[in-house]
């Protein structure tokens, strides 16, 4: 009987290396998505900017406005693209941090159970 809460014990060290190993990785892709995120918004703002110009411009002015706002907006674009890539492989890391994490409560919750039935079969 006792054997059974040592292994549980042992499972659950175990299953809490794995989901700290797991959530490091997640934390790293997170802070990678964080990132993309950041570098998104701030191209979306360039390009904001780019047109709320309200002055005149002179033809020189607005075709270098032009260009301006279309590299803006291409790598708006691309930046949105890489982000989409991620995505997938993000939330796959995030699934599986979870996972690993609910096993070694489960482990946990388990060992207490059987502690908590072997006490009460004592008395």
């Amino acid at each position: 009987m006792v054997d059974k809460i040592k292994q549980l014990q042992q499972l659950e060290r175990i299953a809490r290396l794995k989901a700290e190993r797991q959530l490091k990785t997640f934390a790293a892709f997170n802070a990678h998505m964080t990132v993309a995120r950041q570098r998104i918004d701030s191209l979306q703002a360039a390009l904001a900017q780019s047109y709320d110009s309200t002055a005149p411009l002179t033809l020189p002015e607005a075709r270098i406005a032009n260009a301006q706002a279309g590299r803006a907006a291409r790598e708006l674009r691309h930046a949105d693209q890489e982000l989409q890539r991620m995505l997938p492989r993000f939330q796959i890391a995030r699934q599986q941090a979870a996972r690993e994490f609910g096993r070694a409560e489960a482990l946990l919750n388990l060992g207490q159970d059987e502690a908590e039935r072997r006490r009460k079969e004592k008395y």
